[in-house]
């Protein structure tokens, strides 16, 4: 586990290090922000004082989607996985001290983003609900329906340019569009852009390659440093137009250790950008910190 840990930060340091010094290398140099990049076990001391920073945890949650964000007292969980996740879930909520969640966003209606939630919610207090304007007709979506009923929180269906904070973090809502009629339901995903100071972090649920397209030929701001990679890496989306737009510098993907989404392909397209790429299936939960302008890596194996 410590040797993993240490090849990950040796690897990044020199990469970032060529890049500064202009050696001989594919990967491009870091000009979206000012930042340094640092990669440490989630274990390990010295951690940022919270209240001054911003940080997005991708919960290792196997095929599916759990993002928890984190700014001062204000904490917003972005899906929860699938049903049999709901327990972990919670559990690692409790573990950062969550008490009240200033907002639960469900993204879009399918199980392996939704179906953790309902035992987040009957546990810790929720103030805010973002739910996806497209109903699917399961059981873990009505569960889903029926925690958000019980909880009692404020339930919004949220459109492109909704703004909302995070405490000193800025949420956009990018897509989807009130109009869109899409054949796939994971292409009405709450896709959301989140800002702390000169960072930014694009979140895009199970968009896919239809809905990239759209927000290219709109006036949205994409360029992002840290990029969610959409429904779990699969060649449907992340297209390199796409990745071109956003320029990040990291992405992560959430995927299942036997998963059945993750492509060859995009894969080739992240390092073809000069992406570094954490995953769930690899490196656990993954913890990005931002102090607004230097973002810092921690992983958990």
């Amino acid at each position: 586990m410590k040797i993993t840990k240490a090849i990950v930060f040796l690897t990044l340091a020199v990469l970032l290090l060529t890049a500064c010094t202009g050696g001989n290398t594919t990967q491009p140099e870091i000009t979206s922000t000012d930042f340094e990049l640092h990669v440490r076990g989630i274990s390990d001391p010295d951690k940022p004082d919270p209240g001054n920073t911003l940080s997005i945890h991708f919960i290792n949650v196997g095929e599916g989607d759990a993002i928890l964000v984190l700014q001062g007292d204000y904490a917003m969980l972005v899906d929860g996985g699938p049903v049999e996740m709901g327990q972990y879930v919670l559990a690692y909520l409790q573990e950062q001290g969550i008490t009240t969640l200033d907002y639960v966003v469900a993204t879009h209606p399918f199980a392996d983003h939704v179906g953790g939630l309902p035992d987040v919610m009957h546990y810790i207090r929720t103030r805010n609900i973002l739910l996806p304007m497209i109903y699917h007709n399961t059981a873990a979506y009505n569960n889903f329906l029926i925690a958000v009923e019980d909880s009692g929180a404020e339930a919004a269906v949220p459109f492109a340019g909704h703004v909302f904070a995070l405490g000193d973090a800025i949420v956009t809502v990018i897509s989807p569009n009130p109009n869109d009629q899409w054949d796939n339901r994971a292409n009405y995903s709450i896709v959301m852009r989140v800002e702390f100071g000169s960072t930014g972090f694009l979140l895009m649920g199970d968009a896919m390659q239809e809905v990239e397209a759209n927000l290219l030929d709109s006036d949205t701001l994409l360029s992002s440093d840290v990029l969610k990679v959409a429904r779990h890496g699969t060649s449907s989306a992340t297209t390199s137009e796409f990745l071109d737009a956003v320029s990040p510098t990291i992405a992560v993907i959430s995927a299942g250790e036997r998963n059945s989404f993750l492509s060859q392909e995009v894969l080739r397209r992240l390092a073809d950008a000069g992406v570094y790429v954490f995953r769930t299936d690899i490196y656990g939960n993954i913890v990005i910190v931002s102090d607004g302008t230097m973002l810092e890596v921690i992983v958990e194996r």
